[in-house]
């Protein structure tokens, strides 16, 4: 193996640690993609080749001649495995983090829907019959990669709740064929599991994870 080859295997390992919380935390962002989320199947990639890695360097280092490169493999092997899954943990506390941040600050949106159903004794059908009098603009999420709210009334479409009026929903894909979402419901009657995945309480949303 060339020395470049051994530079080059070295710092994609020691990458791995700050990868995940990266590309959870700019896809989150005003100007953020979820480009580096769709890049982390190569870090799961080499994740499965580092496991493979650990036996065949292990019956490499009875041989001389390979000894060197099978030594500085089974190192970044045992580097990269616990690395990789610290990352991807560690990432989605970071996601976590910052999907409860966009909970917090759509409160504005919440209240001013619920507003609208006081003053004319039913929700309204679609976010622009807010503006003017509640909002100057139908608003973004802040997040570049997840930029819309999509505003439901449940009486016209049957997969949500009936015993809510309107939900809020915002589809979070987290790389990958994924179809995680956030969720509002007024009544924030929540279950554990629905909607294609498992449901975690955020504020006052819900996370599906798909």
């Amino acid at each position: 193996m060339k020395r470049k080859e051994r530079i080059y295997l070295s710092l994609f390992a020691v990458t791995a640690v700050g990868y995940f919380p990266f590309a959870h935390w700019i896809s989150t962002t005003p100007v953020g993609t979820t480009l580096f989320l769709w890049l982390a199947i190569f870090y799961g990639l080499a994740f499965l080749l580092a496991v493979l890695t650990i036996p065949a360097s292990l019956m490499c280092l009875f041989f001389k001649q390979y000894r060197r490169d099978a030594f500085l493999l089974l190192m970044l092997s045992l580097i990269y495995i616990p690395g990789c899954i610290y990352s991807i943990q560690l990432g989605q506390q970071v996601r976590m983090a910052r999907m409860a941040d966009f909970a917090e600050r759509s409160q504005f949106l919440v209240k001013a829907i619920e507003a609208y159903t006081r003053d004319h004794a039913r929700p309204p059908e679609t976010l622009e019959q807010l503006v003017p009098d509640y909002l100057t603009a139908v608003p973004g999420t802040g997040m570049m990669a997840y930029p819309e709210y999509q505003y439901y009334l449940t009486a016209d479409y049957q997969w949500w709740p009936e015993q809510n009026p309107w939900i809020l929903v915002v589809r979070t894909p987290s790389g990958g064929p994924n179809w995680d979402m956030m969720l509002y419901f007024p009544k924030q009657d929540y279950p554990e599991n629905g909607y294609g995945g498992s449901l975690e309480r955020v504020g006052d949303w819900a996370y599906v994870h798909e």
